[in-house]
């Protein structure tokens, strides 16, 4: 059974180096033994009964799809390695939840970051609508103008500044907002969420 890491054209478009950083780790740890590089959308050669680990919450929700195609989120591997996570010393953060991520093969990885950010020592703080029933943050709206006023809406829902994200594109619609998104891939490696906007 083969074992590949997929991490998504956005992320690793994002954070080139966090990515390769991410991908030597795991296969040091001998938890995959190869990558997935095409677009989750141009999934016809992968065989079955293959593990694709995903980090990206619309590539897993395709990959989820496939036939005799087992995925897992990267962050629940994590959990299950040495990685070595920051500690953050209690700081309050408040979650949101992506899209691709709602009632589809959503639960593992909306726990597993979840437990991610407890191992980080990050106290995370629940919003009033959360998991499947968080609103869009304007990902999918059809201009830029509806995806502002999306964001904007739903940062000023929320109670605290700081907000944990697992998916690129809604770190991109935070960024036009007054919160301070992170991504989860930023915290594991301490370094600032920045460069992605609408």
């Amino acid at each position: 059974m083969r074992k590949l890491f997929a991490s998504g054209c956005t992320l690793k478009a994002y954070k080139p180096e966090l990515i390769s950083n991410v991908t030597e780790f795991l296969y040091k740890a001998g938890v995959i033994d190869g990558v997935y590089d095409n677009c989750c959308k141009l999934n016809k050669d992968i065989e079955e009964e293959t593990v694709i680990i995903s980090c990206c919450p619309g590539c897993n929700s395709i990959f989820g799809t496939i036939p005799n195609v087992n995925v897992i989120s990267l962050w629940q591997v994590i959990l299950n390695t040495n990685f070595p996570l920051p500690d953050y010393n209690g700081r309050k953060m408040i979650i949101h939840d992506a899209c691709h991520n709602r009632g589809r093969n959503s639960s593992e990885m909306q726990n597993s970051v979840r437990e991610l950010c407890k191992k980080m020592n990050i106290e995370l703080i629940e919003p009033k609508y959360t998991r499947n029933e968080t609103p869009c943050c304007g990902g999918c709206a059809d201009n830029n103008e509806d995806r502002k006023q999306m964001a904007v809406s739903r940062a000023e829902s929320l109670p605290l500044e700081d907000v944990v994200l697992y998916c690129t594109g809604c770190v991109r619609s935070f960024s036009v907002t007054d919160v301070h998104p992170y991504h989860i891939l930023d915290l594991m490696f301490g370094e600032s969420t920045e460069g992605l906007t609408i």
